[in-house]
């Protein structure tokens, strides 16, 4: 049975039908486990039939096939037919600048929660796919609701986003070779206090982040008009009064996740050694208290 299965079951347990009227006993795990621990579980349970290491493609054919035609509907005129990101579409997402489609088959992935230089997971792709990347773009994104330069999907249905993956990471031999994945650990939010704040100002000079996101974080710092990502592409600093368009999630976890494994391709850093996490959410407190007059960051300490 196709991973995208075993997925559903965890998440809705035996409370739904057929299982329901067995007389399962089995309880729904969507609202107690994360997606990612949902998929930790079920590579977990894969040990006990003689599997071996993460999830990987070559073992769901099935899933690969049935992504294959999603992918083609879907994404083929952003990503292009083979991944490489050079779908006729994309240039006209953000002219001449970044960011541009992700070219599947490098190694270079932005949205992760696993360190720097490594790919990311199932669950980490299954987010991107699920909440798109919130940017300003040129003319053709234009109605893509929430500043989107890619759309949401998440109103695909689940087993259809999970297939489409899977082809995903059949474009890419470092899915199908990597062992054992590591992933960064978010701890729990501390409390929101004025010496956090204070600390947090002092640690985002200290790590010159005003050099590219200005010293009012409206990402027009010094360094900001020769930024360029990895394709020599000009790339804008992120507006950090703006947190509806943060393209990896505006939430603290997600900013905390950020400033830990950085965005492979771009000038953003990842600060994983450089920081220990306490000071890592002195920083995400501050990061938040530059939009709003601070209440992002109050609302995320609750």
């Amino acid at each position: 049975m196709r991973d995208n299965y075993w997925f559903w079951r965890v998440s809705e347990g035996g409370q739904v039908e057929p299982f329901k009227g067995k007389g399962s006993a089995m309880p729904p795990w969507k609202s107690d486990l994360s997606v990612e621990d949902r998929w930790a579980v079920m590579a977990y349970q894969h040990t006990f039939s003689g599997h071996n290491g993460p999830h990987v493609p070559w073992e769901h054919p099935e899933s690969v096939a049935m992504g294959r035609d999603i992918f083609a509907m879907a994404c083929v005129p952003c990503h292009g037919v083979a991944g490489k990101g050079d779908g006729s579409v994309g240039p006209m997402l953000a002219p001449r600048r970044a960011p541009q489609p992700r070219d599947f088959t490098s190694a270079e992935f932005k949205f992760r929660s696993t360190p720097s230089g490594q790919l990311p997971t199932t669950a980490d792709l299954f987010r991107t796919l699920t909440e798109g990347v919130r940017s300003s773009g040129g003319p053709m994104t234009i109605g893509l609701r929430g500043h989107r330069i890619m759309p949401s999907f998440q109103h695909m249905p689940v087993a259809q986003r999970l297939e489409v993956l899977e082809y995903v990471k059949s474009l890419n031999r470092g899915f199908w070779e990597r062992g054992a994945v590591k992933t960064v650990t978010v701890p729990a939010a501390p409390t929101l206090t004025p010496e956090r704040l204070a600390r947090g100002k002092q640690l985002y000079a200290d790590a010159e982040c005003l050099a590219c996101h200005g010293e009012r974080g409206r990402g027009d710092g010094p360094s900001a008009p020769t930024l360029k990502d990895n394709r020599n592409l000009p790339i804008a600093a992120t507006d950090l009064t703006r947190p509806e368009r943060f393209k990896n999630g505006a939430r603290p976890e997600d900013m905390y996740r950020t400033l830990a494994t950085g965005l492979a391709g771009t000038p953003m850093p990842s600060y994983g050694d450089s920081l220990e996490p306490d000071q890592l959410w002195d920083l995400v407190y501050y990061v938040l208290s530059l939009s709003r007059g601070g209440r992002t960051a109050e609302a995320g300490s609750r």
